[in-house]
């Protein structure tokens, strides 16, 4: 059971947004891929814990500090008995075992796992002590992506193998009854997360983002619409024209957090569509603030 979700991070968000609106570098462009492929992969283990229906609680994505050192955990599995901190990765291909590195026969190489693992069990125990917590902490690398092969690894390694999956978590299936103090620890770590933690942004100007309204579904960008539905090219289907007008004025928040809601923004921030359905959207969706010229949506 989660009792911390997960969300889709906002610097995947915001790449996505501007993979629609604009030209990004190529060093940028990889760069989301391998934020998107880390999320599908932490995606892809959370659908493992509800198969199995565990009734443990699951903490997803938690962003801490000690001591003035920050650290992530991907997953924290909070049992009667242990914590169960996952790093989990998404790698695929044929790779060989090393201490610190793992390597393919390409030559081309990944950094063991194993170390950061380590830091963040040890940060994690420290943090727990400092609130007067003295719980086991167990921590596996877990790779859920079944293309993934590793040579060589030791018998010993704290790593959960594609092939591993299934098992390790028909043993943890057990039934426990969590205690309050337990449920407080929860509470106290979920509590200690930092949603707004550094981050390096990409630089974007919103002059030079193409203007217009999204697809929900597929993310196509149309600069003229009109009506109540409005046909997008790339799904042969119709968009309904208030719900891409909803979805792209939450693509601006997310763009320009700091920026004001006006309605001369959004209308041209929408395209060249309908400004009364804009209007009406902002006027309905959105608690008006101010009036007259000042006027503006929160």
């Amino acid at each position: 059971m989660a009792y911390k979700d997960r969300v889709k991070p906002e610097l995947l968000r915001i790449y996505e947004i501007l993979l629609t609106r604009t030209k990004i570098s190529k060093d940028a462009y990889y760069y989301f891929l391998n934020l998107k492929k880390g999320f599908d992969g932490e995606s892809l283990f959370d659908e493992y814990t509800k198969q199995f229906k565990i009734d443990h609680l699951f903490l997803n994505d938690l962003q801490l500090e000690v001591r003035n050192s920050s650290f992530q955990i991907d997953a924290l599995m909070i049992s009667t008995k242990v914590l169960v901190l996952y790093e989990i990765k998404n790698f695929e291909g044929l790779y060989q075992w090393g201490k610190e590195k793992f390597t393919r026969t390409s030559g081309t190489f990944l950094e063991n796992p194993t170390m950061q693992l380590e830091k963040t069990k040890v940060r994690l125990e420290l943090l727990l002590l400092e609130k007067g917590y003295s719980l086991k902490v167990e921590a596996y690398v877990i790779f859920v992506n079944p293309e993934f092969t590793l040579l060589g690894a030791p018998s010993d390694a704290n790593f959960i193998l594609p092939s591993q999956i299934l098992g390790h978590f028909r043993n943890v299936q057990a039934p426990a009854q969590l205690n309050a103090e337990q449920i407080k620890m929860a509470e106290m770590l979920a509590n200690q997360h930092d949603p707004i933690y550094p981050r390096k942004n990409p630089h974007y100007n919103y002059s030079d983002l193409n203007k217009g309204i999204i697809c929900p579904e597929c993310g196509t960008l149309s600069k003229i619409y009109s009506g109540y539905f409005h046909s997008c090219n790339k799904r042969e289907k119709k968009v309904n024209v208030k719900k891409a007008i909803q979805s792209s004025i939450e693509d601006f928040r997310t763009l320009f957090p700091e920026d004001k809601l006006t309605s001369s923004r959004i209308m041209d921030w929408c395209g060249c569509g309908n400004q009364k359905r804009i209007y009406r959207v902002l006027r309905n969706d959105y608690q008006m603030i101010g009036k007259n010229r000042g006027r503006y949506y929160g």
